[in-house]
């Protein structure tokens, strides 16, 4: 009975401890999972943290720049390297070990000196006390923009070669827009076109064709319709068929009349055929004369402006009814008045 008893309870403990030792082996188990989680987690940390110290001192890496090229360039099994360190990450080391041996096998480390030399690229990098070296000297040269990025860029490690010289930017020719100079005005009294009147013989002086009056800058003295054309007609005074030298501008007693172009009144008058009347001359040999006006309202020398009042619309003289009389004369040429002036159409 006592032995029995006795049994039973020794059974009782050597339960209990292999309960508890297999309780403590999976806790362990799960506490090495978590670390070694924990360990991977910090590694990639690390990783960030390089690149992102690359990213921002650049120039702190120019030491291990070349290194790094050539390492680039080289056909590197970096998928067996990452094996390599999760084969170790689930050993027991630690993981400074760990990431420690994983930057040994990828950089490499030092050689001993039975170990054979690793074959080499077309690129050798120089030691890292010769690279710092090198980086001082030509920081102490002044060179050219495509010296600084030849160097920096290392571009001929890859066949890539810069001109010493950046390129001139090609500048385009732009075109001025400059607008085109007007066609010359005629010279005044140079023959615009030529008349192909065919009618009776025309009297001394008189001409059908146009004239250029050169560049005056000119109005329409009274706007009114077209009473009496210049040229042959019957007189509604006398009935007799002869020359008009004018036009008549209907119009209203009274209504301003403004000058033709700016000018010096030449002479005012008055006489039974023309009425009140006045001439302005406005150089360059062009004139205009104004009759049958009602009244006058400049004197002989005025100077007057284009388009400023000089008379008011009458019927003095021999005339029918009110309206302005207009001659227009190249020295002593007299012109058609229709060439130059406008009029209401009926």
């Amino acid at each position: 009975m006592y032995n029995q008893s006795a049994q039973a309870a020794s059974s009782r403990r050597r339960n209990v401890q292999y309960y508890s030792g297999t309780a403590g082996r999976q806790r362990r188990t799960k506490s090495q999972e978590q670390t070694r989680l924990l360990q991977l987690a910090v590694c990639l940390a690390l990783f960030l943290a390089i690149f992102l110290w690359k990213g921002v001192f650049p120039q702190k890496l120019v030491q291990v720049r070349t290194e790094l090229l050539s390492l680039i360039s080289t056909d590197y099994d970096f998928k067996a390297a990452l094996s390599n360190l999760g084969d170790s990450l689930a050993g027991e080391g630690t993981i400074l070990s760990d990431f420690g041996d994983f930057c040994v096998e990828v950089f490499g480390g030092g050689m001993q000196e039975d170990e054979a030399a690793p074959v080499q690229t077309e690129f050798t990098p120089p030691e890292p006390a010769g690279v710092l070296r090198s980086e001082l000297e030509f920081l102490s040269q002044a060179g050219t923009t495509a010296d600084w990025t030849a160097h920096y860029a290392s571009l001929s490690q890859f066949g890539v070669t810069l001109s010493e010289e950046p390129a001139e930017p090609v500048e385009e020719e732009v075109e001025t827009g400059e607008p085109e100079e007007p066609p010359a005005v005629p010279a005044a009294g140079t023959v615009l076109v030529f008349s192909d009147y065919d009618g009776e013989p025309l009297p001394n002086n008189y001409t059908m064709d146009q004239l250029s009056l050169g560049e005056l800058d000119t109005v329409t003295p009274v706007l009114g319709h077209l009473n009496s054309v210049y040229g042959y007609r019957d007189s509604p005074i006398n009935g007799k068929f002869q020359f008009h030298g004018g036009v008549d501008i209907g119009g209203q007693l009274g209504d301003p009349i403004g000058a033709f172009a700016a000018g010096k009144v030449e002479y005012t008058g008055e006489d039974d055929s023309y009425g009140l009347y006045l001439q302005v001359d406005h150089g360059n040999g062009v004139k205009s004369f104004y009759a049958h006006c009602s009244k006058i309202v400049v004197v002989k020398g005025q100077t007057v402006a284009m388009g400023e009042k000089v008379a008011e619309v009458g019927s003095t003289g021999d005339s029918t009814g009110p309206h302005l009389h207009l001659e227009m004369k190249f020295n002593k040429m007299h012109l058609n008045p229709a060439y130059y002036v406008d009029f209401l159409t009926p």
